[in-house]
């Protein structure tokens, strides 16, 4: 009988440890937060699906369970939409958390998951250079002509070391969905930091996916790495035709679709039947902002005959951008692509630099180029 006993605890056990080498568990302790209910989430690429939820007990304790990970996945530990932590999760993994309640992402600590770390390590990063923007995109708004020249030169560089360090990571660790992760990531007016436009950016982006296809072929994640970065690709291939075919054309232009401060798509066919001055600017660029000046003149003296023009941004910061046409009152149609020197229109006129201005006829031909200041009044009193 003690035999047969001790045969039936042998026998638990070992199915015990076989059932917990196929199943991954997070679980741990949070503070303040005895009879909370934590949600647990997991991120696929198109929705974000509740998978189970616990009370948390007297101890603020609590255990999550599942099948084992066949691809490393992301997860969401929540209270509510505006109190969450993520942790990237694999395999079999046996995650450790322990957080205060009162602000999960910016108290927890980890134990037992790298991906976990490297997501955390990400988004403190993003906290920081949020704050440090911020700060910018306040300063900006009371500084003089050289203290914007200034803040400009900061933002440019806390973006450029932001990206250095992304990309070190992906070099450094080209199996790793941290990665992908970072590669996404947005500062707070939404604008994504990684450009998959940007030459040395978009080589972080082929390189991640290279090597997710390889280890992860099934996984739709990097799948639609590799999709979104050949597409880009194609994209780009397009546009250097168009650049060619424009520069060889005796008539006609390409048409731009972009959208405005509003978030409304506008074509630049959309003001056929106007003489329209397509500009190139920057909110950045002392030159362009003061080339506005001479155009607002123009603008209020020819618009009612006729006369448009619709202005391209060179910004990578919808503030700033914004904050410019605010400040300096420029009434005409202002588009831009956020993608800074990346930008589609620009590379599509091939503008080497700011400011660059295309003057395209009624009838739809581009009739100048790059006409400034008098060049530009006498060419206009000519039509008008």
């Amino acid at each position: 009988m003690m035999k047969q006993s001790l045969l039936l605890v042998l026998i638990v056990v070992l199915v015990s440890a076989c059932t917990n080498k196929n199943m991954y568990k997070i679980s741990g302790t949070i503070e303040n937060g005895a009879d909370k209910v934590l949600y647990i989430q997991k991120m696929d690429l198109n929705e974000t699906t509740t998978i189970d939820s616990v009370k948390l007990n007297k101890k603020g304790q609590f255990s999550f369970k599942g099948d084992r990970l066949m691809e490393p996945t992301f997860f969401l530990l929540k209270f509510n939409d505006s109190n969450y932590l993520t942790l990237l999760a694999d395999s079999v993994e046996n995650i450790e958390v322990s957080a205060d309640a009162a602000n999960l992402e910016e108290s927890y600590q980890l134990m037992n998951s790298y991906g976990s770390v490297y997501v955390q390590i990400f988004n403190r990063k993003m906290r920081k250079l949020n704050i440090e923007m911020e700060r910018i995109i306040v300063d900006y708004k009371t500084s003089d002509k050289q203290g914007k020249e200034e803040l400009v030169k900061e933002y440019n560089q806390l973006i450029t070391e932001h990206k250095t360090y992304v990309g070190q990571f992906i070099m450094d660790n080209p199996r790793s969905y941290a990665g992908y992760y970072a590669l996404f990531q947005r500062l707070n007016d939404n604008s994504q930091v990684m450009n998959v436009m940007d030459k040395q950016d978009q080589v972080y982006f082929s390189t991640l996916a290279t090597s997710l296809k390889v280890y992860y072929p099934h996984s739709e994640r990097a799948k639609h790495l590799e999709s979104f970065v050949l597409n880009v690709i194609s994209q780009q291939k397009q546009a250097k035709m168009k650049e060619y075919l424009m520069n060889n054309a005796t008539a006609g232009f390409p048409d731009i679709e972009e959208a405005d401060v509003k978030g409304n798509k506008i074509k630049l066919s959309s003001l056929k039947g106007k003489t329209v001055l397509l500009s190139f600017w920057a909110s950045w660029d002392e030159a362009s902002r003061k080339e506005n000046n001479h155009l607002k003149k123009m603008y209020k003296k020819y618009n009612n005959k006729g006369f448009e023009i619709y202005q391209v941004s060179l910004d990578r910061s919808k503030v700033l951008w914004e904050s410019a046409i605010v400040n300096d009152e420029l009434p005409w149609i202002n588009v831009s692509d956020l993608r800074y020197t990346e930008s589609h229109p620009a590379r599509l006129y091939n503008v080497q630099n700011l400011p660059a201005n295309y003057l395209i006829s009624a009838e739809g031909e581009i009739i100048g180029k790059n006409l400034f200041g008098n060049r530009l009044s006498d060419k206009l009193s000519e039509l008008y």
